[in-house]
C-alpha cells in the first residue's frame, strides 16, 4: 500500500478531480478557522487570567480603614444681635488604604465591595465613560476593563456636594470579575427558584468608599431593563443612569417610583429624600442590549446599617421588559 504524501492528501493539485479539490479546500478552511479560534480562546482565557491576577493583587493591597468618629464642637448660640460666622468644615482626609492607589494612578475614585461576590474593586473616574471600558487600573489595554464612576458624578467631595445618585459601570465577566457576579442577585418572578432572593437576604448591603470615606448601603432594587427604545411597545425607557442629581428634570419621586416597580425584590428598607444612592450597572444576558441594575442607599447618620431582612419578598407584580415583544422582534 503506498503512503500518501501530506501535501497529496491536503494540498489541492492541478490534476485533482472536482470533488477532492472542494473537498481539500474545505478541510484548509476548517483547520484555519478552527486555529484562529483556538487562538483567539487561548488569548481570552489568558486576558482573563491576567485580569484575575491583577485583581487579587489590587484588593490584597486595599485595605480597610476605620476612620474615628468626630465629635462636634459644642457651640454656644450667639446674641440675636450678633452676625452668624459660617464655620467651613474640616479638610477632607485621604483614607490610608487608598493612597498607593491614588499614587498609581491619579484617576482613582475609590473601592467597592459586596460581600459573597468577586466584587472588591478599585474604581476609577475620568472626563468619561468610554476610556476604561477596555482598560486595567494601570491603563493597559485589556477586554475587563475597570469598575468606573461615571464621569458625571461627584464622587470625591464633602457627603452634602456629592451625587445624589453615584454610577458605577462594570463589565459583566463569564469568569464573574468586575461586575460577573451582581448577577447573584437576579430574580426572575415568574420562575420557582429562590436563588438570587436568598442570596440578597444573606447580602442586603455593600460598601462604597471614596477617596476619604467609606459608606455602607442597602440594597433597595435590582432589576433587568432595556436601554433602547425598539425594545419598548411605547418607546419610553427607563435612563435610570441619568438619574444622577434629582431635580425639575430628573425627580426624585420619578426615580424611586421607577426602581421600586421594577424591582424584582421587595427589600423592605424605607427611602427618604435627600437621601444618597449608588447605582451598579453592568450588562445582562437576556436579550442584547440589556442591563441588570442594582441600587443601594447609602445608610443615614445614626442609622444602623443592620436589615431587617424579614421584610423582603419577592416582587411577582414587578415591571419586567416584554420578552415576548423583544423576542419576536
Amino acid at each position: 500500500m503506498s503512503n500518501k504524501s501530506f501535501s497529496d492528501k491536503f494540498i489541492p493539485h492541478k490534476d485533482d478531480p472536482p470533488k477532492l479539490k472542494a473537498s481539500k479546500i474545505v478541510t484548509i478552511v476548517a483547520s484555519a478557522v478552527l486555529l484562529v479560534t483556538i487562538i483567539i480562546l487561548i488569548c481570552i482565557f489568558a486576558s482573563e487570567r491576567r485580569n484575575r491576577k491583577l485583581n487579587e493583587e489590587l484588593a490584597q493591597a486595599h485595605t480597610t480603614v476605620i476612620t474615628s468618629e468626630t465629635t462636634p464642637a459644642e457651640t454656644t448660640a450667639p446674641p440675636e444681635d450678633e452676625v452668624t460666622v459660617t464655620t467651613p468644615p474640616p479638610p477632607l482626609v485621604q483614607l490610608d488604604s487608598m493612597e498607593q492607589f491614588v499614587s498609581d494612578n491619579p484617576d482613582t475614585a475609590g473601592w467597592i465591595k459586596i460581600d459573597g461576590t468577586y466584587v472588591n474593586n478599585v474604581v476609577v473616574q475620568t472626563d468619561n465613560n468610554d476610556y476604561y471600558l477596555d482598560r486595567n487600573f494601570y491603563g493597559q489595554k485589556a477586554q475587563p476593563g475597570t469598575v468606573f464612576a461615571d464621569y458625571r458624578c461627584t464622587v470625591n467631595d464633602y457627603s452634602f456636594n456629592q451625587s445624589d445618585n453615584i454610577i458605577l459601570y462594570g463589565h459583566n465577566q463569564r469568569d464573574g470579575t468586575m461586575f460577573g457576579t451582581l448577577a447573584y442577585y437576579k430574580v426572575k418572578p415568574s420562575s420557582s427558584s429562590t436563588k438570587g432572593f436568598d442570596f440578597y437576604v444573606n447580602h442586603p448591603t455593600f460598601t462604597f468608599s471614596n477617596l476619604y470615606e467609606e459608606y455602607t448601603y442597602k440594597i433597595v432594587a435590582a432589576f433587568v431593563i432595556e436601554v433602547e427604545p425598539k425594545h419598548t411597545r411605547d418607546g419610553i425607557i427607563f435612563d435610570y443612569h441619568n438619574y444622577i442629581n434629582f431635580g425639575k428634570k430628573r425627580p426624585f419621586d420619578t426615580f424611586v417610583d421607577n426602581i421600586l416597580e421594577r424591582t424584582a425584590i421587595n427589600t423592605g428598607v424605607d427611602i427618604q429624600e435627600g437621601d444618597k444612592f449608588v447605582t451598579l450597572s453592568t450588562c445582562s444576558n437576556e436579550f442584547e442590549p440589556s442591563r441588570f441594575v442594582v441600587i443601594g442607599r447609602r445608610v443615614r447618620d445614626g442609622e444602623s446599617a443592620e436589615v431587617d431582612t424579614t421584610l423582603a419578598s419577592i416582587n411577582y407584580n414587578a415591571k419586567e421588559p416584554d420578552y415576548s415583544f423583544i423576542y419576536n422582534q
